[in-house]
Formats: C-alpha cells, sequence, structure tokens
C-alpha cells in the first residue's frame, strides 16, 4: 500500500467516532480537553533541503509540572505519525490509579497487540486516538499499539500523581527536521 493511499485512510479513519478511553466501563464519557500547538518545520543552519528518511530514530520527550522525562520512540508508523503531531498539551484524565488517558487531535495508524504485561513508562495507543501514559506495571488483557517508553520512569508516577494532569508532548530538541512518512519530502 503507497503513502498516498495510507494517507487516504487515516484521513477516513477520522471521520469515525473515536473511542472514548481504556475503562472497563465502555459507557463513561472522555472530558479531556486538548490544547494543539502548531507544528512548525524548521531548517538547518545553512538552509540546505534535507530529506526525510522514515527509518529516522525519533526522540520525543514529555513534560509534567516542569519535570522532563526523555521518551524512546517505537519505529513504527504509529510513533512518526504521533511525532507529526508535536508539539502538543493534552489534559489527560487518570484511570484506575496506574494510566493517564486523552484523546489526540488526530487519529493514528494503528498495529495493535494485545500487551499481556504494562510496563512502568509505557505510551501507547488504544484504539487509534487515545493516548495512554502508563505509570504503574500491570497485566492486562487490552491491545495496545505501542508508541514509546519513558527512559528513566521510576519517579514518573510521583510526578503524575493520581489525579488529571497536563502534559506537554514534544520532538527532541537536537533534532532539526519533522518526521514524514514521505520519504522524499524535503524540508525547506
Amino acid at each position: 500500500m503507497n503513502v498516498n493511499n495510507r494517507m487516504i485512510i487515516i484521513m477516513g479513519v477520522g471521520i469515525l467516532p473515536a473511542l472514548s478511553a481504556c475503562a472497563d466501563d465502555q459507557n463513561g464519557t472522555s472530558n479531556s480537553s486538548i490544547v494543539h500547538e502548531s507544528l512548525t518545520q524548521k531548517t538547518s543552519p545553512n538552509n540546505a533541503k534535507q530529506t526525510i528518511s522514515e527509518k529516522e530514530q525519533v526522540n520525543m520527550w514529555i513534560t509534567i509540572n516542569g519535570n522532563r522525562f526523555e521518551v524512546m520512540a517505537e519505529d513504527n508508523a504509529t510513533s512518526h505519525a504521533f511525532a507529526a503531531q508535536l508539539p502538543l498539551t493534552l489534559n489527560m484524565e487518570d484511570l484506575h490509579s496506574n494510566e493517564k488517558h486523552a484523546q489526540l487531535p488526530n487519529p493514528l495508524p494503528t498495529n495493535a497487540s494485545r500487551a499481556n504485561t504494562i510496563h512502568n513508562g509505557d505510551i501507547m495507543l488504544y484504539g487509534s486516538s487515545t493516548l495512554v501514559v502508563f505509570y504503574k506495571s500491570f497485566p492486562s488483557s487490552y491491545s495496545y499499539t505501542r508508541i514509546g517508553r519513558v527512559s528513566q520512569p521510576d519517579k514518573l508516577a510521583d510526578v503524575l500523581g493520581q489525579s488529571n494532569v497536563q502534559i506537554e508532548f514534544s520532538r527532541d530538541q537536537r533534532q532539526s527536521m519533522s518526521v514524514s512518512h514521505n520519504k522524499n519530502l524535503k524540508v525547506h
């Protein structure tokens, strides 16, 4: 399937109702509000055109109440599509005292599989548009698509707490280009 067909499918899925949360009670509603910051394309210091590779390592950060955590992204279509939406600030609701979740402004491609065990620091996608940050490890029978993992999650539970929280997701500050699935895309 070529990139254009993927984009058409992704856009088509975007008009379908999104799943509201990972809760056992599927009738619950989500009141998470989203603050979407604009995506800017940056240039290199010499203003040269740069080809973007789909296999590029994507590093992300989450910032919670001034505490910054590095996220090691998966090398998959979901994490690349998520990175393309950054920077993004989400008001994330607590669920089951082990995770924070929020609806994304746009659905992402999925390749869900049964998690079996969730680990502290896992960042995953439930359905096509519910982002979940886990801050405790536990067994799970739900299916998720992996986006990444906080590299040092030891203090994550303390920083997140068990109430709703605002989390800022951003790209690696050392990177000077945006990620795209189109290998021929040029950044000016």
